[in-house]
């Protein structure tokens, strides 16, 4: 389970990976304990290109009564989508990818839940496949929600948590982004474990267990 990230970029980096433009400001504030329910910037197609928006973190399901309905969906495996009509709908045609600075788990014993924080080995943005729906609320209003598609860790992650969160390639944005349904064997590729030589870990303060906390310091390493 991994129910808290990080995103520090700025609009020209995060425009530059992407290839998304956009005049909102408010897109790209920096965020270093991103809980459920939140809204976040997301990449998606639509109208024939690119685009970025804030997304509700946590997928709202079709007949939900109000807009915080779904905020557990924040997260999915592939075999979890193939349960769920709504959500292999969206799998097939509604992908996004989601920028984020890393991510965080914890570590969990009998004495003790040990946080940690997961980045690229680069320490560049990572690009988070998701998934997408939009809701109409009461007043007419479209809201558009996803959640994080989620595989089996690598070996670096194993020994914190057996999920992480599924991180694609530059050279597969497109391929994930695109609005048509995906042949087995390349989904299967796509949401494979990400390289574990690509990847961090490291032990990070207790601080970042309060949702309240929001700052640089919360990903900064401590001795294990």
């Amino acid at each position: 389970m991994s129910d808290r990230y990080v995103f520090d970029a700025t609009k020209e980096q995060v425009e530059q990976q992407f290839g998304v433009s956009t005049k909102r400001n408010d897109f790209y504030e920096s965020h270093f304990n991103i809980t459920p329910g939140s809204l976040i910037p997301v990449i998606y197609f639509e109208d024939g290109k690119r685009e970025i928006y804030r997304f509700r973190w946590g997928q709202i399901p079709p007949g939900a009564d109000e807009e915080r309905d779904g905020i557990e969906n924040y997260e999915i495996s592939t075999d979890q989508v193939l349960e769920s009509n709504w959500q292999l709908k969206c799998l097939k045609s509604q992908r996004c990818l989601i920028p984020a600075h890393g991510f965080y788990k914890w570590k969990t014993t009998e004495k003790q839940s040990t946080p940690f924080y997961i980045r690229l080995l680069s320490n560049e943005l990572m690009a988070i496949a998701g998934i997408y729906s939009v809701w109409e609320s009461d007043s007419g209003r479209n809201v558009y929600s996803c959640s994080m598609l989620t595989s089996d860790a690598n070996a670096l992650i194993q020994p914190v948590g057996d999920r992480m969160p599924v991180i694609l390639e530059p050279e597969n944005y497109n391929l994930w982004l695109a609005q048509e349904p995906l042949g087995q064997d390349i989904l299967n590729s796509l949401v494979s474990p990400f390289p574990m030589s690509k990847m961090a870990v490291n032990r990070v303060s207790e601080d970042v267990n309060d949702r309240s906390n929001n700052s640089p310091e919360l990903i900064q390493p401590i001795p294990k």
